[in-house]
Protein backbone atom coordinates (compact mmCIF):
# COMPACT_ATOMS: atom_id res chain seq x y z
CA UNK A 1 0.00 0.00 0.00
CA UNK A 2 1.35 3.09 -1.28
CA UNK A 3 1.22 6.77 -0.30
CA UNK A 4 3.15 8.97 -3.41
CA UNK A 5 2.44 12.05 -0.98
CA UNK A 6 3.70 11.30 2.11
CA UNK A 7 7.48 13.08 2.90
CA UNK A 8 10.22 10.38 1.43
CA UNK A 9 7.66 9.18 -1.20
CA UNK A 10 7.32 12.57 -2.43
CA UNK A 11 10.87 13.39 -2.28
CA UNK A 12 11.68 10.42 -4.49
CA UNK A 13 8.73 9.24 -6.25
CA UNK A 14 10.51 7.00 -8.69
CA UNK A 15 12.12 4.62 -6.43
CA UNK A 16 9.41 2.81 -5.31
CA UNK A 17 8.01 2.61 -8.59
CA UNK A 18 10.95 0.74 -9.78
CA UNK A 19 9.94 -2.16 -6.78
CA UNK A 20 6.58 -2.71 -8.13
CA UNK A 21 7.98 -3.12 -11.76
CA UNK A 22 9.91 -5.47 -10.77
CA UNK A 23 7.67 -7.22 -8.85
CA UNK A 24 4.21 -7.79 -10.81
CA UNK A 25 3.29 -10.60 -8.51
CA UNK A 26 3.12 -8.32 -5.45
CA UNK A 27 -0.74 -6.68 -5.24
CA UNK A 28 -0.24 -3.20 -5.41
CA UNK A 29 -2.61 -0.79 -4.18
CA UNK A 30 -1.69 3.30 -4.20
CA UNK A 31 -3.63 5.28 -1.39
CA UNK A 32 -4.21 9.54 -0.59
CA UNK A 33 -7.15 9.40 1.99
CA UNK A 34 -9.02 7.26 4.04
CA UNK A 35 -11.60 6.78 1.57
CA UNK A 36 -9.14 5.14 -0.57
CA UNK A 37 -7.15 3.66 2.35
CA UNK A 38 -10.33 1.56 3.03
CA UNK A 39 -11.35 0.80 -0.67
CA UNK A 40 -7.68 -0.65 -0.87
CA UNK A 41 -7.88 -2.82 1.97
CA UNK A 42 -11.36 -4.08 0.82
CA UNK A 43 -9.54 -5.45 -2.18
CA UNK A 44 -6.56 -6.84 -0.65
CA UNK A 45 -8.99 -8.48 2.06
CA UNK A 46 -10.22 -10.35 -0.86
CA UNK A 47 -7.26 -11.50 -2.23
CA UNK A 48 -6.40 -13.19 1.58
CA UNK A 49 -3.33 -11.30 2.00
CA UNK A 50 -1.68 -12.02 4.83
CA UNK A 51 1.02 -9.15 4.98
CA UNK A 52 0.84 -5.70 4.07
CA UNK A 53 3.80 -3.23 3.41
CA UNK A 54 2.80 0.32 4.13
CA UNK A 55 5.00 2.83 2.04
CA UNK A 56 3.33 5.89 3.97
CA UNK A 57 4.12 8.29 7.08
CA UNK A 58 2.39 7.85 10.66
CA UNK A 59 -1.25 9.40 9.10
CA UNK A 60 -1.03 6.51 6.80
CA UNK A 61 -0.24 3.80 9.03
CA UNK A 62 -3.16 5.21 11.41
CA UNK A 63 -5.43 5.30 8.65
CA UNK A 64 -4.90 1.31 8.11
CA UNK A 65 -5.00 1.01 11.87
CA UNK A 66 -8.64 2.38 11.56
CA UNK A 67 -9.76 -0.06 8.94
CA UNK A 68 -7.95 -2.67 10.42
CA UNK A 69 -9.35 -2.48 13.74
CA UNK A 70 -12.72 -1.32 12.95
CA UNK A 71 -14.56 -3.14 9.77
CA UNK A 72 -13.81 -6.87 10.09
CA UNK A 73 -12.56 -7.05 6.53
CA UNK A 74 -10.32 -9.73 7.17
CA UNK A 75 -10.60 -12.74 8.63
CA UNK A 76 -7.24 -12.73 10.54
CA UNK A 77 -5.42 -9.56 10.67
CA UNK A 78 -2.36 -9.48 8.45
CA UNK A 79 0.85 -9.13 9.73
CA UNK A 80 2.66 -5.05 9.12
CA UNK A 81 5.45 -4.45 7.70
CA UNK A 82 6.20 -0.28 7.69
CA UNK A 83 8.53 1.55 5.55
CA UNK A 84 10.45 4.60 6.64
CA UNK A 85 8.69 6.79 3.72
CA UNK A 86 7.11 9.40 5.92
CA UNK A 87 8.54 12.91 7.38
CA UNK A 88 8.62 11.88 11.02
CA UNK A 89 7.80 8.04 10.74
CA UNK A 90 7.81 7.83 14.12
CA UNK A 91 5.67 4.53 14.15
CA UNK A 92 8.49 3.05 11.63
CA UNK A 93 11.11 4.10 14.29
CA UNK A 94 9.87 1.91 16.53
CA UNK A 95 8.18 -1.90 14.76
CA UNK A 96 9.52 -0.78 11.32
CA UNK A 97 11.58 -1.46 8.34
CA UNK A 98 15.23 -0.39 8.47
CA UNK A 99 16.59 1.88 5.73
CA UNK A 100 15.51 3.51 2.38
CA UNK A 101 12.10 2.54 1.78
CA UNK A 102 12.58 1.16 -1.87
CA UNK A 103 15.15 -0.95 -0.50
CA UNK A 104 13.43 -2.28 2.88
CA UNK A 105 10.73 -3.55 0.62
CA UNK A 106 12.74 -5.22 -1.83
CA UNK A 107 14.96 -7.07 0.75
CA UNK A 108 11.17 -7.78 2.24
CA UNK A 109 10.24 -9.36 -0.61
CA UNK A 110 13.30 -11.19 -1.51
CA UNK A 111 13.42 -13.32 2.20
CA UNK A 112 9.38 -13.66 2.27
CA UNK A 113 10.18 -15.48 -0.96
CA UNK A 114 12.78 -17.46 0.51
CA UNK A 115 10.63 -18.61 3.76
CA UNK A 116 10.69 -15.72 5.96
CA UNK A 117 14.48 -16.17 6.99
CA UNK A 118 15.38 -13.03 8.73
CA UNK A 119 12.04 -11.90 9.24
CA UNK A 120 11.08 -11.08 13.16
CA UNK A 121 7.59 -10.40 14.27
CA UNK A 122 7.37 -8.16 17.33
CA UNK A 123 3.64 -7.23 18.88
CA UNK A 124 2.77 -3.90 19.71
CA UNK A 125 -0.91 -2.70 20.99
CA UNK A 126 -2.85 -0.26 19.25
CA UNK A 127 -4.56 2.23 20.92
CA UNK A 128 -8.30 2.47 20.98
CA UNK A 129 -9.37 6.44 21.33
CA UNK A 130 -13.70 7.25 21.58
CA UNK A 131 -14.77 10.75 21.85
CA UNK A 132 -18.10 10.34 22.40
CA UNK A 133 -21.65 9.05 20.73
CA UNK A 134 -22.00 8.99 17.22
CA UNK A 135 -17.89 9.38 16.50
CA UNK A 136 -15.91 6.54 15.10
CA UNK A 137 -13.27 5.44 17.27
CA UNK A 138 -9.58 6.29 16.56
CA UNK A 139 -7.09 3.84 16.50
CA UNK A 140 -3.56 4.90 16.63
CA UNK A 141 0.32 4.37 18.81
CA UNK A 142 0.69 8.18 19.57
CA UNK A 143 -1.61 10.34 21.59
CA UNK A 144 -0.56 14.09 22.74
CA UNK A 145 -1.98 16.46 24.05
CA UNK A 146 -0.72 20.03 25.55
CA UNK A 147 2.76 20.77 24.53
CA UNK A 148 2.95 17.49 22.29
CA UNK A 149 -0.01 19.07 20.17
CA UNK A 150 1.64 22.52 20.56
CA UNK A 151 4.71 21.38 19.63
CA UNK A 152 3.49 19.14 16.27
CA UNK A 153 1.75 22.23 14.82
CA UNK A 154 4.85 24.34 15.47
CA UNK A 155 7.21 21.22 13.60
CA UNK A 156 4.56 21.40 10.83
CA UNK A 157 4.54 24.99 10.31
CA UNK A 158 8.02 26.26 11.19
CA UNK A 159 10.60 23.64 10.71
CA UNK A 160 9.44 21.14 8.06
CA UNK A 161 8.29 24.11 6.17
CA UNK A 162 12.17 24.91 5.63
CA UNK A 163 12.77 21.26 4.62
CA UNK A 164 14.24 19.72 7.91
CA UNK A 165 12.60 16.14 8.20
CA UNK A 166 13.13 13.09 9.48
CA UNK A 167 13.78 13.19 12.95
CA UNK A 168 16.13 16.19 13.43
CA UNK A 169 12.66 18.53 13.16
CA UNK A 170 10.62 17.23 15.90
CA UNK A 171 14.57 17.33 17.98
CA UNK A 172 15.03 20.86 17.31
CA UNK A 173 11.37 21.23 18.51
CA UNK A 174 12.01 19.52 21.56
CA UNK A 175 14.76 22.11 22.13
CA UNK A 176 12.90 24.86 21.67
CA UNK A 177 9.99 23.95 23.99
CA UNK A 178 11.75 22.67 26.66
CA UNK A 179 13.94 26.06 27.03
CA UNK A 180 10.87 27.89 26.58
CA UNK A 181 9.16 25.85 29.57
CA UNK A 182 12.68 26.45 31.43
CA UNK A 183 11.77 30.14 31.05
CA UNK A 184 8.20 30.17 31.61
CA UNK A 185 7.12 31.64 28.52
CA UNK A 186 3.47 30.89 28.13
CA UNK A 187 2.97 32.07 24.74
CA UNK A 188 5.08 29.00 23.52
CA UNK A 189 4.06 26.32 26.02
CA UNK A 190 0.21 27.21 26.93
CA UNK A 191 -0.88 24.90 29.97
CA UNK A 192 -4.42 23.01 29.50
CA UNK A 193 -6.89 22.15 32.14
CA UNK A 194 -7.20 18.12 32.23
CA UNK A 195 -9.57 16.17 34.16
CA UNK A 196 -7.63 12.51 34.11
CA UNK A 197 -9.15 9.44 35.76
CA UNK A 198 -6.96 5.89 35.20
CA UNK A 199 -8.35 2.67 35.31
CA UNK A 200 -11.35 3.90 36.91
CA UNK A 201 -9.83 5.87 39.54
CA UNK A 202 -11.90 9.28 41.12
CA UNK A 203 -10.65 11.81 38.16
CA UNK A 204 -8.03 14.36 39.25
CA UNK A 205 -8.26 17.71 37.86
CA UNK A 206 -5.22 19.81 37.02
CA UNK A 207 -3.43 22.47 34.13
CA UNK A 208 -0.75 20.44 32.32
CA UNK A 209 1.98 21.26 30.13
CA UNK A 210 2.68 17.77 28.84
CA UNK A 211 0.40 14.66 28.11
CA UNK A 212 1.18 11.55 26.15
CA UNK A 213 -0.04 8.00 25.57
CA UNK A 214 1.51 5.51 23.69
CA UNK A 215 2.12 1.59 23.06
CA UNK A 216 5.70 2.16 21.47
CA UNK A 217 8.11 1.67 22.85
CA UNK A 218 10.65 4.00 21.44
CA UNK A 219 9.87 7.40 20.16
CA UNK A 220 11.53 9.90 17.69
CA UNK A 221 15.52 9.94 18.49
CA UNK A 222 15.05 7.09 20.83
CA UNK A 223 12.98 8.21 23.18
CA UNK A 224 11.22 6.59 25.96
CA UNK A 225 9.50 9.53 28.57
CA UNK A 226 7.44 6.70 29.96
CA UNK A 227 8.29 5.35 33.42
CA UNK A 228 5.44 3.32 34.57
CA UNK A 229 6.47 -0.37 36.21
CA UNK A 230 2.43 -1.95 35.66
CA UNK A 231 2.34 -4.59 33.28
CA UNK A 232 -0.25 -3.16 31.17
CA UNK A 233 -0.04 -2.16 28.17
CA UNK A 234 -0.66 1.86 27.34
CA UNK A 235 2.23 4.22 28.56
CA UNK A 236 0.79 7.76 30.24
CA UNK A 237 2.65 10.27 31.36
CA UNK A 238 1.46 14.11 32.13
CA UNK A 239 3.87 16.60 33.59
CA UNK A 240 1.66 19.34 34.98
CA UNK A 241 2.09 23.18 34.77
CA UNK A 242 4.90 24.95 36.01
CA UNK A 243 6.69 21.63 37.32
CA UNK A 244 9.89 21.67 40.01
CA UNK A 245 13.58 20.77 39.00
CA UNK A 246 12.18 20.99 35.38
CA UNK A 247 15.80 20.64 33.90
CA UNK A 248 16.93 18.40 36.35
CA UNK A 249 14.18 16.44 36.02
CA UNK A 250 14.75 16.66 31.98
CA UNK A 251 16.88 13.98 31.41
CA UNK A 252 15.53 11.38 33.23
CA UNK A 253 11.86 12.10 31.78
CA UNK A 254 13.39 11.69 27.88
CA UNK A 255 15.03 8.19 28.83
CA UNK A 256 12.32 7.17 31.27
CA UNK A 257 14.91 6.63 34.07
CA UNK A 258 13.11 7.98 36.65
CA UNK A 259 15.33 10.35 38.86
CA UNK A 260 14.79 11.93 42.72
CA UNK A 261 13.27 15.39 41.15
CA UNK A 262 10.43 12.86 38.97
CA UNK A 263 8.14 12.20 41.53
CA UNK A 264 4.00 13.79 41.57
CA UNK A 265 4.83 16.11 44.44
CA UNK A 266 6.93 18.03 41.64
CA UNK A 267 4.29 17.64 39.16
CA UNK A 268 5.78 14.29 36.90
CA UNK A 269 3.89 11.39 36.76
CA UNK A 270 3.63 8.06 34.89
CA UNK A 271 1.86 5.00 34.73
CA UNK A 272 1.20 1.87 32.35
CA UNK A 273 -2.84 1.71 32.32
CA UNK A 274 -5.23 -0.29 30.82
CA UNK A 275 -7.91 2.39 30.38
CA UNK A 276 -8.09 6.35 31.10
CA UNK A 277 -10.61 8.77 30.80
CA UNK A 278 -9.60 12.29 29.49
CA UNK A 279 -12.09 15.75 29.71
CA UNK A 280 -10.11 18.42 27.79
CA UNK A 281 -11.74 20.87 25.67
CA UNK A 282 -8.04 21.62 23.68
CA UNK A 283 -7.03 20.07 20.61
CA UNK A 284 -5.05 17.08 20.72
CA UNK A 285 -3.20 14.51 18.30
CA UNK A 286 -3.17 10.94 17.47
CA UNK A 287 -0.11 9.70 15.38
CA UNK A 288 1.15 13.23 13.85
CA UNK A 289 -2.82 14.02 13.11
CA UNK A 290 -4.94 16.56 14.24
CA UNK A 291 -8.14 15.91 16.48
CA UNK A 292 -10.92 17.72 18.35
CA UNK A 293 -13.13 16.10 21.53
CA UNK A 294 -16.78 16.64 21.39
CA UNK A 295 -17.86 19.19 23.83
CA UNK A 296 -19.11 17.57 26.78
CA UNK A 297 -17.64 14.18 26.03
CA UNK A 298 -14.80 12.66 27.74
CA UNK A 299 -11.93 10.57 25.85
CA UNK A 300 -12.18 7.37 26.36
CA UNK A 301 -8.55 5.64 25.72
CA UNK A 302 -8.48 1.86 25.88
CA UNK A 303 -6.55 -0.89 24.51
CA UNK A 304 -7.62 -1.84 21.20
CA UNK A 305 -6.22 -4.85 20.22
CA UNK A 306 -2.50 -6.31 19.34
CA UNK A 307 -1.38 -6.70 16.46
CA UNK A 308 2.24 -7.99 14.36
CA UNK A 309 4.90 -5.96 12.87
CA UNK A 310 7.50 -7.62 10.59
CA UNK A 311 10.92 -6.21 10.95
CA UNK A 312 14.36 -7.14 9.45
CA UNK A 313 17.44 -8.76 11.27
Amino acid sequence: MHNPASGANLRAPSAMSRVFIDHPEVPYCEVKDPRSVAQALGELAAQDVNTLAISGGDGTVRAVLDVLLSRGQFQRLPLLAVLRAGTTNMIAGDVGLRGRPDAALACLIDRAARGSDGLDIVQRHIMRIDRGAGQDPIYGMFFGAAMIFQGVEYCKSRIHSVGLRGEIGPGITLLRFALAMARGERAIVAPVPVRVSIDGALPTADDCDIMLVTTLERLFLGLRPFWGEEDTPLHFSSVRARPRCWLRALPGLLRGRRNRFMTPANGYVSHNVRRLQLELDSRFIVDGEFFSPVPGSPLGITDGGALGFLRLR
